[in-house]
């Protein structure tokens, strides 16, 4: 049960998972990838579900982000522009796969969404009964994730440009939020 092989088999997981889907994806595909048995992956997380939601990125570096109110809409593009330079996992990218492709997606939606719903609204302040201005956030940063990683839109445009274009267009709902307080 060493870390390395912990890591490697959420690598490998998280790497297929994205590619094809958690029902296209075996255990042996996992472990294979990983370069571990089947049988060491499932003594490290009992089942392919346990594993496909350990595989899942964590959204939680939203509450990281200890910038000006001003500056959130540029720091949210910002950080999924740096997560596709370094290779990482994208959260925003991988919302609809990971809830589509759930082994219970009704739960998995209404437990996503709560999450980063609450993660938002936090950070921008909603305080809207229904979160309505953190419900377009959460629309907006998916889209972005969604464009710049499955798609593969916005390649060759410089970096910085693309942090002010897209992050103005999130900021303006922010301020939204921030308005109507």
């Amino acid at each position: 049960m060493s870390s390395p092989s912990r890591e490697a088999v959420l690598d490998s997981a998280g790497r297929l998972f994205g590619e094809r889907g958690y029902r296209a994806v075996t255990v042996r595909d996992i472990a294979a990838g990983a370069g571990v048995s089947a049988a060491l992956v499932m003594k490290l997380y009992g089942s392919k579900e346990k594993l496909f939601a350990a595989a899942q990125p964590d959204e939680s570096l939203l509450g990281e982000l200890d910038v000006p109110a001003s500056e959130l809409g540029a720091t949210l593009v910002f950080r999924v522009l740096m997560r596709r330079e370094r290779g990482l996992k994208e959260p925003w990218a991988m919302l609809p796969f990971a809830i589509q492709d759930s082994p219970a997606p009704e739960s998995a939606r209404a437990e996503t969404r709560e999450r980063y719903l609450a993660s938002i609204a936090g950070l921008i302040k909603d305080t809207t009964p229904d979160r309505r201005h953190a419900s377009m956030v959460v629309a907006l940063m998916t889209g972005f994730g969604e464009a710049v990683r499955t798609l593969g839109l916005f390649e060759g445009w410089d970096f910085d440009q693309l942090v002010a274009r897209y992050g103005a267009i999130v900021q303006a709902q922010i301020n939204v939020c921030a308005a109507d307080s």
